[in-house]
């Protein structure tokens, strides 16, 4: 899955940097195309070599740049001029394009590395060079002599199919296979790898293609995020607000992906979403001339033909009701959706260091946070926003700090904090191991923004104030925080046993517990392993006195919801502080070893003993 994963990821930044070119294609089919607003015949002069040349020799470059830097894409545009000489039919090259390039690069770059220590001082330039011209001429001519000849038969083969489908009214259950797909953020690769080249032949030959919107369409998104923002209470209401505005009209399906994860069965109407809007598109012959990139409702009016604007927006309209009434039902039933507001949710926090780098005996230091990256999958989309939401706080707190967003295997050495949504964070520590690691479910909740600036401005210029200061982590967690062995008969019972146990600790009011309640009842907070973590409506509670940490172990465990049971309830409370203890009680409760082991604690003080061991070291694993 990684792997599929990577090739969308490389497919998605190959064609964000080149989509310029795509949406002025685009826009002057829409204005002076044939079926445009003002048809100009004479600009059909301009659109065939545009296709014909233009972006397939930009793509090929794109790629072999990216792998084999700028002789890589120089070479990559010159062997693509061999495909396009020897293709005698009127396919598009766009698809060629974007494997000979990368496969061009990727040649150049071994070349010269293998070329590296055998050239003799001062003839670098002309051997490297003349190298890659050699490569160019070899490549060039197999391509127009034999790889043109069976691209055009596999693109044959392809077509037929597609035409196939088409004709036999097949195309929309094509959302069976596209709408799990993008919630599983294969969205790259369903769009960019396969509906995207089909969809530009099918353009150049009938000058529109519904391939551009099957991907692409916001609406079974926009329904699943207008059901939630009607469920939810509260905070969690205005991040489903704030997703839903951010998904239908910037374009960013990634941030209803964790929606759709927390609650699976909601990908049951997603599917019918899809499938209501696929045959709206079909049955009124609906079709885009261009890519609509990002995919929302602005960008697909824009890349619409005349006369096509109404199929389109039925076509949206209807899979975004159809979604809409499914995913109402499904988080109706059973009081709610199955788990945490995923813009509240907890985030963890966590820092791998290698043996090297940290002595055993040596407690580790985290490091002062200069440079924050927000990582995605392609490292244009969900992370751009989230990296300009936060730059703009910083700038807002005069904190010197730097924000920027990558791709999620590209994370830039000089990272101290890379933030990535839960499924991604994994694909982040392999990418970076050094840096710490935020994960967060939403890009889109102020909450964990404002915990975020406050843990900055708590670190000062030494970014030393997040370790604890000699008494601190006793205030923060004793054994008197500590119940062993205690016994409920359903979550609700629970939650009250471990809120009383705040109110007596003297950490919050008595009303603090009916929030605990409410929150509860709006979204379950089971987070796995056996764990749920009960808290408030938000971090910012007035009704929280001071930071703390209480834990309750039910060896028997409590029902929470559909038969997962919880057999430790942790209650992290703490204003700003709150994030930073929540990010070192996810480290703890990361593995079910160390879960299993709090389980088996026969005392408060063996608890106590366990869990300070990792909040005293939140940025590496401690010895059990």
């Amino acid at each position: 899955m990684n792997r599929i994963n990577r090739i969308g990821r490389f497919l998605s930044y190959l064609v964000f940097q080149n989509i310029a070119g795509l949406i002025g294609l685009g826009l002057l089919r829409v204005l002076f195309g044939e079926r445009g607003w003002f048809p100009v015949p004479a600009v059909q002069d301009i659109l065939t070599p545009i296709l014909k040349y233009f972006l397939p020799l930009l793509f090929a470059y794109t790629g072999g740049r990216m792998i084999g830097s700028h002789r890589g894409g120089v070479i990559a545009s010159f062997v693509m001029i061999g495909m396009i000489a020897g293709n005698p039919s009127d396919y598009s090259m766009l698809m060629p394009a974007m494997l000979v390039g990368p496969l061009t690069g990727w040649i150049i770059a071994r070349t010269d590395r293998w070329l590296t220590d055998r050239i003799p001082v001062g003839l670098e330039l002309l051997c490297y060079n003349v190298a890659a011209g050699f490569i160019g001429v070899v490549l060039c001519l197999f391509c127009y002599a034999e790889v043109a000849y069976w691209f055009v038969l596999g693109m044959e083969g392809i077509h037929g199919a597609a035409k196939l489908v088409l004709e036999s009214n097949y195309l929309p259950w094509v959302a069976l296979a596209v709408e799990p797909g993008k919630v599983m953020f294969l969205n790259n690769v369903i769009n960019h790898g396969i509906l995207e080249p089909l969809g530009i032949q099918q353009t150049k030959e009938f000058g529109q293609s519904v391939f551009f919107l099957l991907e692409t369409n916001p609406g079974p998104g926009a329904g699943l995020l207008l059901a939630y923002y009607l469920r939810l209470k509260s905070k969690p209401r205005d991040n489903a607000r704030s997703s839903l505005l951010i998904q239908f009209v910037g374009g960013i399906h990634e941030v209803y992906f964790p929606y759709a994860l927390m609650r699976p069965l909601v990908i049951v109407p997603l599917i019918a979403g899809g499938l209501a809007g696929n045959w709206v598109f079909v049955l009124l012959e609906g079709g885009l001339v261009a890519t609509p990139s990002p995919g929302s409702l602005i960008a697909l009016m824009l890349m619409a033909p005349k006369g096509m604007h109404l199929p389109v927006l039925g076509g949206v309209l209807a899979s975004a009701a159809v979604s809409f009434a499914g995913s109402y039902l499904v988080l109706a039933w059973k009081g709610g959706p199955a788990s945490d507001d995923p813009a509240a949710m907890a985030v963890h926090s966590i820092s791998e260091k290698s043996e090297e780098e940290v002595p055993l005996n040596e407690e580790p230091q985290r490091k002062t946070i200069r440079k924050i990256y927000f990582a995605c999958d392609a490292g244009m989309g969900s992370s751009a926003m989230g990296a300009a939401l936060l730059r703009k706080k910083i700038k807002q707190a005069g904190l010197p700090v730097e924000v920027g967003n990558c791709s999620v295997d590209d994370i830039p050495a000089d990272a101290d904090l890379v933030i990535s949504q839960t499924r991604l964070t994994a694909r982040a520590q392999e990418a970076a191991p050094r840096p710490e690691h935020l994960s967060i479910v939403s890009f889109v909740d102020a909450s964990f923004y404002d915990g975020l600036i406050g843990r900055l401005r708590s670190e000062g210029p030494q970014g030393a104030a997040n370790e604890p200061e000699s008494g601190e982590g006793e205030a923060l967690f004793t054994p008197d925080h500590v119940q062993i062995g205690a016994q409920a008969d359903d979550k609700w019972q629970a939650i009250r046993q471990v809120g009383g146990l705040l109110v007596r600790l003297g950490l919050v009011r008595d009303d603090y517990i009916d929030r605990m309640i409410e929150r509860e009842r709006v979204l379950s907070t089971f987070i796995g392993n056996g764990v749920a973590l009960p808290h408030g409506v938000g971090a910012a509670d007035t009704g929280i006195l001071k930071p703390g940490i209480v834990i309750a172990q039910y060896p028997d465990g409590v029902t929470f919801d559909e038969g997962n049971k919880a057999y430790l309830l942790i209650a992290v409370v703490g204003g700003e502080q709150q994030m930073g203890l929540v990010s070192r009680i996810a480290f703890m409760i990361e593995k079910p070893e160390t879960v299993q082991a709090l389980v088996r604690a026969e005392s408060p003080l063996e608890m106590h003993r366990r869990v300070s061991a990792f909040l005293q070291e939140p940025a590496s694993e401690t010895n059990e």
